[in-house]
């Protein structure tokens, strides 16, 4: 699992664009959801290993699969629950959304997360996440 992170000087919310390999016979949409969730906060990943985040739990709450037929494959859309620990030991309850692309037997995901209580108030903070979500595309060159 490789990746990229961008970091919003606005509000120190971050961004990934991760990569994870699809176990064998499995497709993007037939890959249960519980894959993400294990790529996507995998100790020795992106998110964990080089931002140093301390996950203390995870669940991803719901899957979709998405295609609006401007694309050329499927997309998956994941809604994820996490807590982090501060460096002083608070907990930090996350919301996040994930938009997945398939490549070559690879997922490809763009991962972004805020606050959950401000994601839940569905406000300016859950409308930039979706925003960014929206926006992601990958196509096969």
């Amino acid at each position: 699992l490789g990746g990229i992170q961008y970091v919003d000087q606005r509000n120190g919310d971050k961004l990934y664009i991760l990569r994870a390999k699809l176990p064998e016979g499995e497709t993007l949409t037939t890959v249960k959801k519980s894959f993400f969730g294990d790529s996507i906060f995998d100790p020795a990943g992106t998110i964990v290993r080089s931002v140093g985040l301390d996950i203390d739990e995870y669940k991803v709450s719901t899957s979709t699969i998405l295609n609006d037929g401007s694309l050329a494959s499927a997309r998956r859309r994941l809604l994820v629950k996490f807590t982090t620990v501060t460096g002083t030991g608070y907990r930090v309850e996350r919301r996040g959304l994930v938009d997945a692309y398939e490549v070559d037997g690879f997922a490809y995901m763009l991962v972004t997360s805020s606050n959950a209580v401000k994601f839940d108030q569905k406000g300016r903070e859950r409308e930039t996440v979706e925003n960014i979500v929206d926006s992601f595309r990958l196509e096969k060159v």
